[in-house]
């Protein structure tokens, strides 16, 4: 009963630390108070900490993982996205883009929030650590790459711009190219070790469960094809030179099989991942 409580004080208290960590980054991006710049990684450590402890003292009250509901699902979405940016932003030196990354960790954690179900996880499965480490992987590696799509249409954005020469209010906001392309790139480098992991892990379940490595599962392709896809563009990139801009569309094209291949899925076929 007291994890219970200290739980849900936890995780409602959550959205007020992104709201909090948003208006900082609100502050570097207009130019003001440019003294934060230096204190955003601790600050992002400290979050993630703090949403770190909210899982883990939900595992514990409700023995449970933090996919056992789609809300929960959410707040380890808005978990995953503030890991993969505090990676980039710490890597690149850059915070023009926390803004905007960040505020959809934060809508998916006030969704998350608001939804939460506090009642003890049934289903054995998903109280399977090894299930936990693999269903967290392959959700880390599909943010990663989701945030790889949104850096390639800031990066198409800002180059018409260019092009055109529109250098109005909208150019002003946002990054560099070469800084989008990194974070790019970076993005997708990230996807596909986080989602390989989980990918791997995945198979040898299904082994132990079904025994078959690759079971005749929709999911298992699309999930093994779209780490077959972005892994083979990262080769050419690296191998063709390709540019910021190939890079870019790739990244779109990447992402939009990913979605629809998912909704296909979803909606479509018989799967032993459906859990709800």
């Amino acid at each position: 009963m007291v994890m219970k409580v200290f739980s849900q004080i936890i995780s409602y208290s959550l959205p007020i630390f992104y709201l909090v960590v948003l208006y900082m980054y609100y502050l570097i991006l207009n130019g003001k108070h440019k003294t934060l710049e230096k204190k955003t990684t601790p600050v992002l450590i400290a979050l993630l900490l703090i949403h770190a402890l909210d899982i883990i003292v939900r595992h514990v009250a409700l023995k449970t993982i933090p996919l056992s509901t789609i809300y929960d699902a959410f707040s380890f979405l808005a978990f995953s996205i503030l890991f993969v940016y505090m990676i980039l932003e710490t890597s690149l030196k850059n915070r023009g883009s926390g803004l905007f990354i960040l505020s959809f960790a934060f809508i998916l954690e006030v969704i998350s929030t608001i939804n939460h179900s506090w009642e003890p996880e049934t289903n054995e499965l998903l109280r399977n650590p090894v299930f936990a480490i693999h269903a967290s992987m392959s959700i880390m590696g599909y943010t990663a790459l989701s945030l790889s799509a949104i850096y390639a249409l800031m990066y198409i954005v800002q180059d018409y711009n260019l092009k055109k020469r529109n250098l109005g209010k909208l150019f002003m906001q946002l990054p560099a190219l070469s800084y989008l392309e990194k974070m790019g790139v970076r993005s997708v480098v990230i996807g596909i070790i986080l989602l390989g992991i989980g990918i791997l892990l995945g198979h040898i379940m299904a082994t132990k469960l079904i025994g078959s490595f690759w079971p005749k599962d929709v999911k298992v392709v699309v999930s093994d094809l779209v780490w077959i896809i972005y892994l083979v563009g990262y080769f050419f990139f690296g191998r063709l030179k390709w540019g910021g801009e190939k890079m870019a569309y790739f990244s779109l094209i990447g992402y939009v099989v990913l979605v629809i291949g998912g909704l296909i899925a979803i909606n479509l076929s018989e799967s032993f991942h459906a859990f709800y």
